[in-house]
């Protein structure tokens, strides 16, 4: 998930910590500063949820993968 406002801007760490909230998962045994870092750009609550700007973050990243690999899958499909 390359090239995406919010989404670049954060390490491989605080990526994956959105993708395992995203998916359900918690903040249990997460190292505290990547959380705290999370919580202070407002992609995570007060409660260790994903927020809204969070998901927002998260799924126009998604979105941008998908296209991606659309375009990529609709390349390889056209004649040499």
């Amino acid at each position: 998930m390359a090239a995406t406002p919010g989404w670049d801007e954060l390490s491989r760490s605080e990526q994956r910590l959105l993708i395992k909230l995203f998916g359900g998962g918690s903040t249990r045994n997460e190292n505290s500063a990547i959380v705290d870092g999370l919580r202070r750009r407002g992609l995570v609550d007060e409660d260790n949820e994903l927020a809204t700007p969070g998901l927002l973050v998260f799924t126009l990243a998604m979105r941008h993968q998908q296209e991606n690999a659309k375009l990529r899958v609709s390349l390889g499909a056209q004649p040499n």
